[in-house]
């Protein structure tokens, strides 16, 4: 096989910007096991795809790469950032096509399953029996979350070949399991959500709450999920013992308010009201008794701890030549566009590591 100066592991956000932000000079390939590159890009944002946020502090880095393809992005109310079109596949066709422009080899159903390192360059095995080297990696090939989209885990073993520690991997941003509401599933209502630990107060959110057939769903639900975690030595079944979630389901309305009501009925819908009396409206306490795994998650806590990584760069401190992008870092944003921020940041700061070392060659 042909040897590369850079070969991308993983043709996700992270692995797509990596390919579209690495000058024209090198020979690249890429190397994604799904029939197509960007197809979890396609499912995100509600099929929207939620570039970045206005509170990300390099988003406006993210804008220009856009923009500089020539994608126009929109602001909404809740400074979510979207493709002007709406439309999340525009993404990944944008993206491909960008790599493509710039020469990369995008190799399909091609699943890595070993990574070596020669002390000169890279020997990267794929399950169908290719073979490719190369001088450079870049490593984007996502974490556990979202499995029927191709991301299985594949690069922790990987990374661990190569001597990378990875930190107990969690399912977040997912629902909640708190016990039987089959009787208002699919239920709204607009609240705030409060996590507690052994009866102290570690997070909460406000925003929509969607009830569940076994528990609570929405996005101030997802935001509390990275904090639902066990501690060293400690299974995660007896972890969510010590959590339970508190319901402000009135937060527009005083204690004295509602206790001088006889229902919950008038603020809360007739469904909801049946379920919660006027006393727990305010504070409904609810237990943690799980939250939904990996094919409803929609990231990985844990992964690759930062302190391997120059985080400058994304090069490994541990193999040179070695860089990771997106999700197979330990970093979990919440909702809004975040993570996707996460994904195209590492992913210029390592193709642009790179371009520099390229240029100091020439």
């Amino acid at each position: 096989m042909k040897r590369y100066d850079v070969c991308i592991i993983g043709g996700g956000a992270a692995g797509l910007a990596a390919a579209a932000s690495l000058d024209t000079g090198m020979t690249i390939c890429l190397l994604e096991k799904n029939k197509v590159p960007g197809r979890k890009i396609m499912a995100t944002g509600g099929g929207r795809c939620n570039i970045t946020n206005k509170a990300c502090k390099a988003g406006d880095k993210t804008l220009d790469f856009f923009r500089s393809m020539g994608m126009e992005l929109y602001c909404d109310e809740e400074g979510r950032y979207f493709p002007y079109s709406n439309q999340a596949s525009d993404v990944a066709k944008l993206l491909t096509d960008a790599a493509v422009s710039n020469g990369v080899d995008i190799m399909t159903e091609r699943r890595v399953i070993g990574l070596d390192f020669s002390g000169e360059h890279f020997e990267i095995s794929c399950e169908n029996g290719d073979t490719v080297y190369a001088d450079n990696v870049i490593m984007a090939p996502g974490g556990k979350a979202a499995p029927q989209f191709g991301t299985t885990g594949d690069g922790y073993a990987l990374a661990k070949e190569l001597g990378h520690s990875i930190k107990r991997l969690y399912p977040v941003l997912t629902a909640v399991e708190c016990g039987d509401f089959k009787e208002i599933k699919g239920v709204r209502a607009r609240g705030n959500a409060a996590l507690y630990k052994d009866g102290k107060l570690v997070a909460e959110e406000s925003g929509e709450i969607q009830f569940t057939e076994d528990g609570l769903s929405g996005i101030c639900i997802f935001n509390l999920t990275p904090f639902i975690r066990a501690e060293e030595g400690e299974t995660f079944s007896e972890a969510l013992r010590r959590f339970e979630i508190v319901l402000d389901l009135a937060v527009d309305f005083t204690c004295e308010e509602i206790n001088e009501r006889t229902s919950s009925f008038g603020i809360l819908s007739y469904k909801l009201a049946k379920r919660v009396p006027p006393e727990k409206i305010k504070s409904w306490n609810l237990p943690v008794i799980g939250v939904k795994g990996w094919r409803q998650a929609q990231c990985t806590a844990g992964d690759i701890c930062l302190d391997e990584i120059d985080m400058d760069t994304m090069e490994s401190e541990m193999v040179p030549g070695l860089f990771f992008a997106g999700e197979i870092i330990d970093y979990q944003g919440p909702c809004g566009g975040y993570n996707l921020q996460n994904a195209w940041e590492t992913a210029i700061k390592s193709a642009e590591a790179l371009n520099g070392r390229f240029k100091r060659k020439k």
